[in-house]
């Protein structure tokens, strides 16, 4: 079914071609639901976007926003740019616009749906106060997160029987390496992974497999743990440094959270602005188109 809004209709096909671009992104967030109510909930969210569009266009067409001429030459070159520069449109190429005039109303609509936006979505400022009121009222946000920094000796195994052959290998150099072996000097001539000397660098939970990581998380700053088995194979793990959270202070979030509460502020008003238009407005679905 097509959509008519106020004087304007939105056909079937266009909302169907644009349901099929936000496919994907809706699927994404439906994992496990029937394609076929992915491609219902797609179709509903594009009709809704194209009403939305549609109302804003009449909206800004209403208003009759002048447009500044060098703004208008400024918004053509650029789309002339990104679609394939004049030898592509002058081929005509595009399936809407086809020459200049066509051009110059489509940038010139652009602009004045732009002015609108900016307009109704002018919103109070955020404060000092608000800003710090949403910092203190969510500290996991702005919590660094616990990280450390480790070197692993390798022992590389697939089969069963090569765990069970291996692990004794790994416990013997475990004892030569509290026994006073370098364990850098370990690495180099025993691990099968000896890249950058078995140095780990520095990371967080959800970096390493479970097995590692649970072990990894449980040692102390400079110690080696006892023999860790994971799907590549024996490991020794050496504990270099914790990184404990941390709250990053107000001052250095400031400036973020002010233009976050900003952009959420600008949403509402819009919405608000929206939901108006649309209560005033005739939205009837049509056949036949």
């Amino acid at each position: 079914m097509s959509v008519k809004v106020n004087q304007n209709t939105i056909p079937d096909w266009a909302i169907t071609r644009q349901a099929e671009a936000l496919f994907e992104n809706v699927a994404r967030g439906m994992p496990g639901k029937p394609r076929e109510v992915i491609e219902l909930a797609a179709f509903d969210l594009a009709k809704e976007r194209m009403i939305d569009q549609a109302l804003m266009a009449q909206e800004s067409k209403r208003r009759n926003y002048l447009v500044d001429p060098a703004e208008l030459a400024h918004g053509m070159k650029q789309w002339l740019k990104q679609n394939g520069g004049k030898k592509a449109f002058q081929k005509n190429k595009h399936p809407l616009i086809k020459d200049q005039e066509d051009l110059k109303k489509e940038i010139t609509s652009q602009i004045q749906f732009n002015r609108l936006l900016e307009e109704e979505s002018a919103c109070s400022p955020v404060s000092e106060k608000d800003a710090l009121e949403y910092y203190e009222s969510r500290p996991d946000l702005f919590r660094t997160e616990e990280t450390l920094t480790a070197s692993h000796l390798l022992k590389k195994a697939s089969t069963e029987e090569e765990f069970v052959e291996k692990e004794q290998a790994v416990l013997d150099l475990r004892k030569k390496i509290e026994q006073g072996m370098d364990f850098v000097e370990a690495v180099r001539e025993e691990s099968d992974d000896a890249v950058n000397d078995g140095h780990l660098g520095t990371f967080g939970k959800g970096r390493m497999v479970p097995e590692f990581e649970t072990v990894a998380f449980s040692l102390a700053e400079g110690e080696l743990s006892q023999p860790v088995r994971t799907q590549f194979g024996w490991h020794l793990i050496l504990l270099r440094e914790r990184t404990q959270p941390q709250i990053t202070p107000f001052e250095e979030m400031r400036e973020k959270i002010v233009e976050y509460l900003t952009e959420r502020r600008k949403d509402k008003v819009f919405e608000e602005f929206l939901d108006r238009l649309k209560s005033e407005a005739t939205i009837e679905e049509v056949s036949g188109i």
